[in-house]
């Protein structure tokens, strides 16, 4: 192991001489083995410190890692930075997934580190996981970008010294070295997306090809080049089509497809929005005609085509103002009522479903409207849509952005519209009902039924 972390440091150009790196370390056997190696290094004379994001989701478990990571730290005679977040907690008011929240504050905790030492921080990313990545990317459906995997250095100041070892070489080193660490239940279950790649169809592809592993490495690397070689033509041609105020169209209706899109994908990142394939695809399509076109892509952000120019637009101004967010408690909500403002309300009442006459003798609008109160993961949330919500319809079999189903039914007044999420995500949207995952079912016990109301009508 030691090779190769050397390797891939001296590869990606990760550490200099006197350099401060702060280790991320869960506790897994993963960070164990990362904080061990940086120490070793004398040679580079760096100052290493520790931190450690503690996401309260385990309870003892949790606190259990933190711990190892203290004790570590301190036979060590390292700094470590601690953190406790409720991520769960955190996740309903946002109306995010727990992973999202996770992450979110994983990356906030590392920069306001970063800043303050003045470091780098080491996360203990492995082949292991940037096959999964490229597999989860792959089955989502991804571009060049998705199939590159992890980066190994990110922003040029985020470093990954264990990009290029698997799962099995960390582990034996840990062996080797008598290194103690801890191992996560939930890694152990296939409730998360990430686990089930692992436990099932990583073992099948192996049987296809037994250096799997070694394979995805060496395809990563390659697009990467490739990847790299593409974003400095598309900066080159960029510059070319820049004109007053944005970008030429009719130069670039004149570029290569590959080239056009990441053109607009940095415009939509300069912007601060997100790079999706199909908002990309959507920007592109405006291309193809120089009348004047709006298209909302950020919550005050247009993308323009006007006079032959491409550009971006921020607007203060909105026609409606978003409903004011609540953070409600699951086990209060039968009874609530709640007034939204210009007459409008939202109730909550809770009914036992002791036989099935509810689904006989109800309209499919009210069916909409109701939510097997059990199936509610934490406390709720009440917020406006956010940018990237999501919902699942009950009988689509797919997910679809809560942005496009509004747009096809054609709802007024969408900033106004009322959603509920708990800590998984959302779990109702006004005028599209209940997402799938909380919707009521014949073996729903108790319902939670959501009541919508104006002075001048009832939904």
């Amino acid at each position: 192991m030691n090779h190769k972390v050397l390797q891939t440091i001296l590869q990606f150009d990760m550490l200099k001489q006197g350099d401060t790196v702060i280790a991320a370390v869960s506790g897994g056997a993963d960070s164990v083995a990362l904080l061990d190696f940086l120490c070793s290094l004398v040679e580079l004379k760096l100052t290493v410190r520790a931190c450690h994001l503690n996401h309260c989701l385990r309870g003892s478990e949790s606190d259990r890692d933190e711990q190892l990571v203290r004790t570590m730290c301190e036979q060590y005679g390292i700094a470590l930075d601690v953190r406790r977040v409720e991520i769960r907690r955190l996740a309903g008011e946002r109306g995010t997934s727990i992973e999202t929240t996770a992450r979110e504050e994983r990356y906030q905790f590392f920069a306001e580190l970063a800043e303050r030492w003045q470091a780098k921080i080491a996360t203990a990313h492995t082949l292991s996981d940037t096959t999964e990545t490229v597999l989860l990317n792959l089955a989502r459906g991804t571009g060049i970008t998705g199939l590159c995997g992890i980066p190994p250095v990110r922003d040029g100041w985020i470093i990954r010294p264990l990009l290029g070892c698997t799962r099995e070489q960390i582990e034996r080193y840990c062996s080797e070295h008598g290194l103690c660490y801890v191992i996560d239940s939930t890694n152990l279950a296939d409730d998360y997306t990430r686990n089930y790649l692992r436990h099932h169809v990583l073992p099948q592809l192996s049987h296809v090809n037994s250096d799997l592993l070694g394979a995805i490495e060496r395809m990563t690397g390659q697009l990467r080049r490739d990847a790299d070689c593409l974003q400095e033509l598309a900066e080159q041609a960029a510059q070319s089509c820049c004109c007053e105020g944005g970008y030429s169209i009719t130069k670039l209706q004149k570029l290569h497809p590959a080239l056009r899109s990441r053109v607009i994908a940095e415009l939509l990142k300069q912007n601060g929005v997100e790079r999706s394939a199909e908002r990309i695809a959507r920007i592109d399509q405006m291309l193809q005609s120089e009348r004047r076109q709006v298209l909302q892509v950020g919550r005050c952000c247009y993308v323009v085509v006007h006079r032959g120019v491409l550009l971006a637009e921020h607007r203060t101004r909105r026609k409606t103002e978003p409903i004011e967010p609540h953070a409600l408690q699951k086990k209060q909500l039968d009874g609530l009522r709640i007034a939204l403002g210009e007459g409008k309300t939202i109730e909550f009442s809770s009914i036992n479903c002791a036989d099935y006459e509810i689904f006989e003798n109800n309209t499919e609008l009210v069916l909409k409207n109701l939510i097997d109160y059990d199936k509610i993961k934490s406390d709720i949330f009440l917020r406006s849509r956010q940018s990237g919500d999501r919902i699942r319809p009950a009988g689509r079999g797919c997910s679809k952005p809560l942005r496009k189903l509004f747009s096809e039914l054609a709802l007024p007044n969408r900033e106004q519209l009322c959603i509920l999420a708990d800590s998984e995500g959302i779990i109702f949207a006004e005028g599209v009902g209940a997402d799938e995952r909380v919707c009521a079912d014949r073996l729903t016990k108790r319902l939670l039924i959501v009541t919508i109301t104006r002075q001048e009508d009832k939904t």
